[in-house]
């Protein structure tokens, strides 16, 4: 004789909910916090005295309230949904990269924006750079049984790449080379055999003629300048002005808002692209390796999300946002530097930028979203 349980209450029913809740990290959610005031408070001392870009703190303040909020929603959404929902967000981002050549708007040699009705500005490359990080990973979770066959490896490189190939032509090369390795950070995560990584790199080699003559002139500029910077002097005036900022630092800087350089607007793009040479001026060494040990705890965060995903899929978003979050700050740095060319890529939380800082708090909702489930949940 069967034995009829009894239905469970609505209190029994919430109760999983609210224990996922347990694992949400808030070391992570706190260093994040960090970069964010960071970043606000150098945006503003670096923006005093200029009444064109006064209202950037507020603003930054906006995007940053917004961007919690988005995070907070995007972790309450159990992340496996995005498996099923893949290839239906590939298409509306493609859809939107198709976009910007009909109604986008042209700035800096570049046309990325579109603008939505005057209210804001929408960059479908950083929606294609947060969306490749699912499509990706769902790609890899459906078939990673079949990597050690080219042709899914090659597939995949496809899948991914067709986006790239219409940001490429906006033109936006830094965007186009993070999806990239966002793909091969999820690849290698997926088992890339290492002969498949050596026939990429041989044609890699053989296809770079063909990748110089596909780049935009000033892009081509960009680099025979870091490679010869004699040949045009006035080109490396801001990257001078970088390491004038940098060496003027010190151990502990000029001081919050007394560093010549940068309040004698000497250093350009100063709340964006150099805010890294802006904070040494002005914090010093001492400074900038705050923010890189706190930027280097969230990487690690993330990736400790990712080796206790209890999936796949979950692991695979992981690893594709720690590498994404941890070349930005690469790229930023090295052409800071002057180590690597200036690319326009921004230091990721503490840079000035709505749209990036949106979508880095959507990455950290999904990553969120992973370590609230990471365990099974009993009814």
């Amino acid at each position: 004789m069967t034995t009829l349980q009894p239905r469970p209450t609505l209190q029994a029913l919430q109760a999983p909910t609210r224990r996922i809740w347990q694992y949400f990290d808030t070391i992570l959610l706190a260093a994040v916090a960090f970069l964010v005031f960071y970043g606000f408070a150098m945006i503003r001392s670096t923006t005093l005295d200029s009444p064109s870009l006064s209202e950037l703190p507020v603003k930054q303040i906006q995007f940053a309230v917004a961007g919690v909020i988005i995070m907070f929603i995007v972790t309450a959404i159990d992340y496996r949904y995005w498996h099923s929902l893949a290839q239906l967000l590939y298409g509306g981002v493609f859809m939107w990269l198709l976009a910007v050549f009909l109604l986008g708007l042209a700035a800096f040699g570049a046309q990325r924006w579109i603008d939505f009705f005057g209210l804001f500005f929408i960059q479908p490359s950083e929606m294609a750079k947060i969306g490749s990080i699912i499509w990706v990973a769902a790609y890899f979770a459906r078939h990673r049984e079949k990597l050690s066959q080219f042709r899914w490896v090659i597939g995949s490189i496809i899948y991914a790449g067709l986006p790239v190939a219409l940001i490429l032509a906006q033109p936006d090369l830094s965007t186009s080379i993070t999806i990239m390795i966002i793909w091969f950070s999820m690849a290698w995560a997926a088992g890339l055999r290492w002969r498949h990584i050596g026939i990429f790199v041989g044609f890699g080699i053989v296809g770079l003629p063909i990748i110089w003559n596909l780049m935009a002139g000033f892009q081509r500029a960009r680099i025979i300048n870091f490679i010869n910077p004699s040949l045009d002097p006035g080109a490396q005036f801001n990257i001078d002005q970088a390491l004038i900022s940098i060496g003027s630092g010190g151990l502990f800087g000029a001081g919050y808002s007394q560093a010549s350089q940068v309040q004698l607007r000497f250093l350009k793009v100063r709340h964006t692209d150099f805010i890294f040479s802006a904070t040494a001026a002005e914090l010093g060494l001492v400074g900038v390796l705050i923010m890189l040990v706190v930027f280097t705890l969230v990487v690690i965060r993330i990736l400790r999300i990712a080796r206790i995903a209890r999936d796949p899929f979950g692991a695979y978003m992981c690893y594709g946002f720690a590498s994404a979050l941890f070349f930005q700050m690469l790229v930023n740095v090295g052409m800071n530097l002057n180590i690597l060319p200036v690319t326009g890529m921004s230091f990721p939380f503490v840079s000035y930028g709505g749209s990036s800082l949106l979508t880095f708090f959507v990455g950290i909702g999904l990553v969120q979203s992973v370590a609230l489930r990471h365990k099974r949940i009993e009814f």
